[in-house]
This record gives structure tokens, sequence and C-alpha cells, in this order.
């Protein structure tokens, strides 16, 4: 599928890839990423937009094995959960020490938003949980994924 400019810019954010992200992904200068989300510019090379659409692939199926689980809280409680905690990064180095997989920090940040996001219009409350708030209480959540 080609994405328009705009689609391609919107799932770049989406995912929570920065334009260097995808320069070093691409092996160009941020510049040429620029050119590709801006109209009359170069299109995205076809691979490139191949990987963008796996990256949204990923994006959406862990955004919605998060909802899974909230659905299974549900069905267990009977009813939905007032609240919700998600892990949330302030930095690589926070994701390193606690993140569960190796990866970039931002991208598991956009998910934690889009799960967020989706949970506050089901009239659920998200609550975004920091390393440096409550060390084990984060690393307990984390462990738990």
């Amino acid at each position: 599928m080609t994405m328009s400019k705009a689609q391609f810019r919107a799932t770049r954010e989406r995912c929570g890839i920065s334009q260097q992200m995808l320069a070093s992904k691409a092996d160009v200068k941020v510049l040429s990423v620029k050119r590709w989300e801006k109209p009359g510019e170069a299109e995205p090379p076809a691979d490139v937009q191949a990987w963008l659409e796996h990256m949204l692939d990923l994006h959406i199926q862990a955004v919605e094995a998060a909802l899974d689980a909230v659905d299974e809280m549900t069905e267990t409680q009977g009813h939905a959960p007032n609240h919700v905690d998600l892990l949330y990064y302030r930095s690589q180095e926070h994701y390193d020490r606690f993140g569960r997989d190796k990866g970039d920090y931002a991208i598991v940040n956009a998910r934690s938003r889009e799960i967020a996001a989706i949970l506050e219009a089901q009239g659920i409350e998200a609550r975004f949980r920091y390393p440096e708030d409550d060390e084990a209480g984060f690393q307990r959540l984390a462990n738990t994924r």
C-alpha cells in the first residue's frame, strides 16, 4: 500500500518513531525523511514504507493485547477497572533498565499513550507509572508484562 505523505508522517508519529530514528533505520539523512513528508518532494522508498507499515502492525498488536488484558480483568472482576496503570519511560536509560524487550522507549511510550486514550474514551482512568516515582513498584509492574 502506498501511503500519502500525511499518512506516512502520521504513521511514523503514531508509532513513536522520530525522523532521526527513521533516518537511521533507512540509512539516510534526516533531511531525506523531511522531504518524504513534504508535499511536492521525493516519495519515501517502498522498503521504508513497508518497514513503517510493519511497525504500525506491531504497534496495533501491542495496543490490542493490552486492551485484551483489560477486557480479561473486566470479565474476571465482573466490571471494568476504575483505573489501569501503564508503564511510561522518561528516558532510554530507564527503558534499558526496566523494559522487558530491547527497543526504543519512544515506541513503547507511544503505545502507552494510545492505550490510555482508548481506555479514557471507555471511561477508565489511565495512570502512567514512571520508574523514578516508585522504583520497586515499577519493577513489579514491568515484570508482569
